[in-house]
């Protein structure tokens, strides 16, 4: 057996130097934050009563507060709110001062206060929002055609302020008791369940049991026309709440939870500590899902499935559920001390919801197909813009540019994955289950996390596991083979950090934990690699070797020319995840400028019929920069057809129709390759597309809800004037909300410019719901594909209407994803003036983030295109 403890007993001499950062267990005292800590209130007792019709709230709060010191002045969260009759301990207040600016409200007592427990008591008035922050009104469509109104609340980070005044800040954990009046037809959920219901006239009032300890970031209450499926799993009543008519369409994810929350109490090794956890399905209200304790809200999308769901929408539900209710342990149970380290909640809710997807879908091949998103993060951190996953939060209020999906979400899965794998599985879970039964019902940082990992181990891991959050970047591990005469290999491995351009400003090193693979069936070994290089014996010459086994690593790896050879040659016989780590690699190095594109495209031509989703995918992504880079040029049509000559065997092995037996993997390769054809020109996939459609036309199951998407985008690509009618037809007449972000998607694809002007008026007209608000940006970004100019001016000309739904992260998304969108199309003076229009100044690394990979972009296109033609034209 392998000795991870022997190993990291014997390299700790190899270690990088400690990092600056001033990490440290976690401590209520030294936590980081705006408000003082002399006061901390214990309990709050909340009565709210919400006028949709006048947008506003009007409330009752009384917060049972521990003074640690003598003190005259409290300090508290508000926003938009009046507060009168304000007391402490039953005696008026001498002063108070509201600062919605600071979004603060100050209280001057008529004499210092005692230290112990006083009662802090007040009336305020507050206003429902129309965006998804604070207690908010959402308007939907119903599926039978009345408009409807639902209450809804979207917390984090720094929103519970907007509903009621309290220490809004995660270090203050508090109880919570809950009182909303609201129609008496409504139903209502929050955190706990209902302690009791008054009923007086038009109006019910619900008072829901007191919470446990949590921070306000938590507290969720939904109320509207709603109903529920439920069941009960080992105590623990769960439940799925939608708008009624649908709640039937929860039934999947209520199997789900069901699986979810016993896996999940089994590896915690800490029982579920609520009563209950329903699971709430928003119709439209915010893009994503919510994880507040008991009572996670999710855009329905992402909750309900019907018959018309895809295969995608199935996986999107559970993997999105087995997020949320990660975050019910890390998170809720145990909470970030600060925003610094938001990474604790979001990083290890990734990791565990893919682990468990994993775990109980083994045929979707999960794992492999996450690549995607290491890549993405990948990318990303490759960047000198790039920052740690660790952030440093001086102010709550920028606390939103701390939730970056590349970094914050992807990069820490990775990185937790990775040490999961150099530790063992049974290590890493001793070290969670021991952090979690340490810090329950509390706060925690990295540093907690980190120490009980390595009491696990036994090992002390903090300089091992800090360099990979707290400094930005990834390695390059680059490996020199040399042979002795009797043909056996010795490793040569050294480290830099890898970027896709310019020199790293301060040389960073890491400790990184390699999976060593030699030949094609054996099992990986795991090998630390310090700051020096080193040397290892790896087998022999002959031999394929991967040095990123099953392309777990967050590091690139660049093989010397002989030992890439060898794996080239070898390449169709290697693990599926280590064609993937070598393509991957390869085309990063490409990118980088450090490997010729030929390297790249020798590699991708090799994968021949081999039916490997996502080893396609990362070719078909590759092959499509190109492809699109290529477009107004001279040699544009001769590498369209070049790509389409490298990927069309493994479409012909596939065929149209799916096989009995199939895995959904390798269901969606095929729609993969559907696509990448159809963008590319192949004229018997577009018309096979057009024939398909025809039928559907006139019988609509002749096209599975799975298959719809792809032919449909291809159909609208190549549409005419009277297909476009066609297309438009059916998303107008779409018999639910999955089928109608199906088609209008679809639509958006058009290749037609003056089609694409229709199009781009649809996407902003008033015929899609309320609660699809947000497919408006998603059909913009589509346009973008094919219409540039037209897109820039649609999204430059409606930024307020298709930011709305977005909220507090419309600037991050300004600054980070919208650059990369339009580069190709817009001046990157006017495409950065324009961002810095819509994006605070504070915000100004998220800027140069999102500046930098359109810059990075544009000069990439200029070094592929004549390496590209050079390459196709070749004999």
């Amino acid at each position: 057996m392998f000795c991870t403890r022997c190993l990291l007993w014997s390299l700790m001499a190899l270690l990088p130097a400690a990092s600056s950062w001033p990490e440290e267990p976690f401590s209520f005292d030294s936590a980081p934050g705006r408000l003082p800590k002399d006061v901390v209130p214990t309990d709050y007792t909340l009565e709210i009563v919400p006028d949709i019709e006048a947008m506003t709230l009007a409330g009752t709060e009384s917060i049972v507060l521990q003074f640690r010191s003598a003190t005259a002045t409290l300090r508290f969260n508000s926003l938009n709110e009046s507060l009168r009759d304000v007391r402490l301990d039953g005696r008026p207040v001498q002063q108070v001062d509201t600062d919605d600016s600071e979004q603060e409200t100050t209280l001057t007592l008529t004499a210092p206060a005692t230290v112990g427990r006083h009662t802090l008591t007040f009336a305020y008035t507050g206003k429902l929002e129309t965006l998804s922050r604070g207690l908010f009104v959402q308007p939907y469509v119903s599926r039978d055609g009345p408009q409807g109104l639902m209450l809804s609340t979207k917390m984090e980070s720094t929103d519970a302020r907007r509903m009621f005044p309290c220490w809004d800040e995660p270090a203050f954990r508090a109880t919570y008791q809950l009182s909303v009046t609201v129609p008496v037809a409504w139903a209502a959920v929050s955190n706990m369940p209902i302690a009791k219901r008054r009923v007086h006239g038009k109006s019910a009032t619900m008072t829901f049991q007191r919470s446990p300890p949590m921070p306000s970031y938590l507290v969720e209450f939904t109320g509207g026309d709603l109903s529920a499926i439920a069941a009960d799993a080992h105590g623990i009543k769960l439940g799925v709440w939608a708008v009624r008519g649908r709640e039937r369409d929860g039934a999947t994810a209520l199997a789900n939870a069901q699986m979810i929350l016993a896996d999940y109490n089994d590896y915690f090794d800490y029982r579920y500590p609520l009563p209950k956890l329903d699971s709430i399905a928003i119709p439209g209200g915010f893009t994503g899902a919510m994880e507040n304790w008991g009572a996670v809200t999710y855009n329905d999308q992402l909750l309900l499935v019907t018959p018309s769901s895809t295969t995608a929408t199935r996986q999107s539900v559970f993997s999105v559920q087995a997020h949320e209710m990660a975050h019910q342990w890390n998170g809720d149970l145990v909470t970030m001390g600060w925003w610094d380290d938001i990474w604790l909640n979001e990083s290890f809710a990734s990791w565990m919801a893919a682990k468990e997807t994993a775990q109980r879908h083994p045929d979707w091949d999960w794992w492999e197909s996450k690549d995607a998103d290491k890549e993405d993060a990948m990318s990303a951190d490759a960047l000198i813009a790039s920052h740690a996953i660790q952030q440093h939060v001086t102010d709550e209020l920028q606390a939103t540019a701390a939730f970056d999906p590349q970094i914050t979400y992807r990069k820490g899965q990775s990185i937790l994955r990775m040490f999961e794998a150099y530790l063992g599985s049974e290590v890493f879970r001793a070290g969670i289950r021991s952090y979690i039964k340490a810090r329950a019902f509390s706060n925690a940082t990295t540093a907690d996390l980190w120490n009980a990992l390595s009491r696990a181990s036994g090992t002390d891991l903090s300089a091992i596991l800090s360099g990979w959050t707290e400094q930005a970047g990834y390695p390059l591990v680059t490996v020199a083979a040399s042979c002795d005469a009797a043909g056996q290999r010795t490793l040569h491995l050294s480290q830099r950090r890898f970027l896709l351009t310019g020199a790293d400003p301060n040389p960073s090193q890491w400790s990184i934990p390699l999976q060593l693979r030699v030949g094609t069936a054996a099992a990986p070994r795991s090998v630390l690699l310090g700051q020096a290089p080193q040397s290892i014996f790896a087998g022999g010459c002959e031999e394929p070797l991967s040095v990123d086994a099953d392309a777990i690593g967050f590091y690139r790896v660049r093989y010397d020319v002989d030992t890439l050879h060898t794996d080239s040659r070898a390449f169709e016989r290697l693990p599926g995840a280590d064609r993937i780590a070598l393509l991957d690699d390869e085309w990063a190095l490409v990118e980088a400028g450090t490997e010729p594109l030929s390297a790249y495209l020798t590699l991708a031509a090799s994968m021949g019929r081999r039916l490997d989703a996502r080893a396609w995918e990362q070719i078909g992504g590759a092959l499509a920069t190109i492809e699109f880079d290529e477009r107004g040029a001279a040699g544009h049509d001769v590498f369209a057809a070049y790509a389409r000559s490298i990927v069309r065997p493994a479409f012909v092995q596939l065929g149209w129709d799916e096989k009995p037996d199939e895995t959904p993997d390798v269901q969606n390769l095929r729609r993969t390759l559907i696509a990448r054809l159809g963008a590319w020109g192949d004229r018997q996939v577009i018309d096979e597309a057009r024939r398909r459609f025809n039928a559907f036309m006139q019988d609509h199951s002749t096209i599975a809800p799975d298959d719809q998407s792809v032919i449909l985008s291809v159909v609208a690509q190549y549409a005419d004037a009277a297909t476009f009618e066609q297309l438009h037809a059916l998303a107008k007449t779409a018999k639910d909300e999955s089928e109608l972000r199906r088609f209008y998607s679809a639509l958006l694809n058009v290749g037609d410019a003056s089609l694409a002007e229709q199009a781009a008026r649809i996407a902003l007209a008033p015929e899609i719901p309320p609660q699809a608000a947000s497919l408006r940006m998603g059909l913009i970004l589509i346009l973008a594909g094919n219409h540039q100019a037209l897109a820039w001016s649609t999204l430059t000309h409606n930024t307020e209407a298709l930011f709305a739904p977005y909220a507090r992260y419309a600037p991050l998304i300004s600054a980070q994803q919208i650059p990369p969108r339009f580069w190709s199309g817009v001046p990157l003076p006017e495409l950065e003036a324009w961002v810095r229009t819509q994006v605070p100044a504070e915000m100004g690394a998220n800027i140069e983030r999102g500046m930098q990979t359109a810059r990075f972009r544009l000069a990439e296109r200029q070094a592929l295109l004549p390496a590209a033609d050079e390459f196709v034209r070749a004999p």
